[in-house]
């Protein structure tokens, strides 16, 4: 047992570093294409309609992997008024029972996602501005939610095991 509480303690520890940076890493790209798409517009008069859809589909997925961390950090909207109200052993079944369930729509939206982006990689859509397959802004959804589904595994061990994952 300890050999795998290990192993996910080593797996969050990456997992979280490739988040942390993905998102930054997003979030100043983002950033960047924005204030281009301003300059352009407002001070050479000239809009930049790549800017728009680029800066969106970094939107996306830094939305969708940062979804993960939050999952991580037990930020992810919740009612835990009522849950606090209940006996010790009955928070921890609440708990077990809200990782299980997040668990399983998150792997379950996954696949749906992933379905999804493999229609749209037959189609060949592409962008209507950068000319990109459309397939890379669909895939943060199967990415993003395979992530989430990996971090409610982790709680729902941890919170089952009562013994530390998460960092």
């Amino acid at each position: 047992m300890t050999k795998y509480m290990s192993f996910l303690k080593k797996l969050d520890r990456i997992l979280e570093f490739i988040e942390q940076n993905l998102v930054a890493i997003l979030l100043m790209i983002m950033t960047a294409v924005v204030f281009w798409g301003v300059i352009t517009r407002f001070v050479l008069k000239d809009a930049s309609s790549w800017a728009d859809e680029a800066s969106r589909y970094l939107n996306i997925w830094a939305i969708y992997v940062g979804a993960s961390l939050a999952a991580k950090r037990g930020a992810h909207i919740g009612v835990d008024a009522f849950v606090h109200f209940l006996p010790k052993q009955a928070q921890r079944f609440a708990a077990i029972l809200a990782a299980a369930i997040n668990l399983i729509f998150s792997f379950a939206i996954a696949y749906v996602g992933y379905s999804y982006t493999m229609d749209i990689v037959k189609t060949g859509q592409l962008s209507p501005a950068m000319r990109i397959p459309m397939a890379w802004a669909y895939f943060a959804v199967p990415f993003g939610l395979t992530l989430m589904g990996i971090r409610y595994l982790m709680i729902l061990i941890e919170n089952i095991t009562g013994k530390s994952i998460l960092s």
